[in-house]
């Protein structure tokens, strides 16, 4: 293991990380991380659940144009058993140097330690006939997490108001935003959501936003400029976030949620 100079403060690299009050409540707070690479999602994650020691993991609602799904293989899992999660220093590495280079395996690796509960993925990327059946995975230490797959904002709303989750890890990747994503289909050609639809889609009154924020537990964001057609598109995403939910913006001091005081 590296030799860290500050071994009290140990993060993935690049990452921006910001203690918010809670969205819903005045009871709690939490926190929001920033990173490019998707799967530094799973450092915070593990971060949180061991911090929190929930009785269960929150579950996993996430944004994104790709699913992420990627199952670990035989190796992954091996590597997984003997990871220290209690080890900042440990996770930070392996997030960046053993979990998929191409940002797909993080969630299921998530799932496999039970670090997050049920997954409730709303995505673009078809992969074949049965690409929106419900799946299933065994974590190592026999649960059971379930893993659904939304072609519409609708069928994602409709299966999380009806749920009995409690507490919530809320994701989103900016690449969800491109329709056509030219990375992803090989014509380099990308189309996006309007701002407005963005904007009534993650509007705080919102059914579903409201159901997310009532339990959310932690906060990820992944920018992945290359995948939303430029850094300049993924910036612009990251500010329109920043707005419909901040204020002051997103890492400036004092800032909080836009409906509620400022400190």
């Amino acid at each position: 293991m590296i030799e860290f100079r500050n071994p009290h403060h140990i993060e993935p690299p690049g990452v921006l990380r910001q203690i918010l009050s809670h969205p819903a409540n005045d009871t709690e707070v939490i926190e929001l991380a920033v990173f490019q690479e998707h799967r530094y999602a799973f450092f915070y994650w593990n971060k949180w659940v061991q911090e929190k020691k929930p009785k269960n993991p929150p579950c996993l609602v996430s944004l994104d144009w790709h699913q992420d799904l990627c199952c670990p293989c035989d190796t992954e899992k091996e590597w997984l058993d003997k990871l220290d999660l209690t080890s900042d220093a440990e996770v930070a590495l392996f997030s960046w140097a053993k979990l998929a280079g191409n940002n797909d395996g993080h969630i299921l690796c998530a799932a496999y330690l039970n670090l997050i509960g049920d997954i409730y993925v709303y995505c673009r990327q078809e992969m074949g006939p049965n690409t929106w059946q419900d799946e299933e995975l065994i974590d190592t230490y026999g649960n059971k997490h379930t893993i659904k797959k939304f072609k519409t904002y609708e069928g994602l709303q409709d299966a999380l108001l009806k749920s009995s989750e409690s507490s919530v890890f809320f994701d989103i990747d900016l690449d969800f935003f491109s329709v056509n994503n030219g990375l992803s289909d090989g014509s380099f050609e990308f189309t996006y959501l309007q701002e407005e639809e963005i904007r009534t889609m993650l509007d705080k009154d919102h059914p579903l936003i409201s159901w997310i924020f009532e339990r959310i537990k932690g906060f990820t964001i992944a920018t992945e400029p290359e995948h939303c057609g430029g850094l300049l598109k993924s910036n612009k995403f990251l500010d329109l976030i920043s707005d419909i939910y901040f204020n002051p913006e997103l890492f400036a001091p004092k800032c909080n949620w836009i409906w509620k005081p400022k400190y």
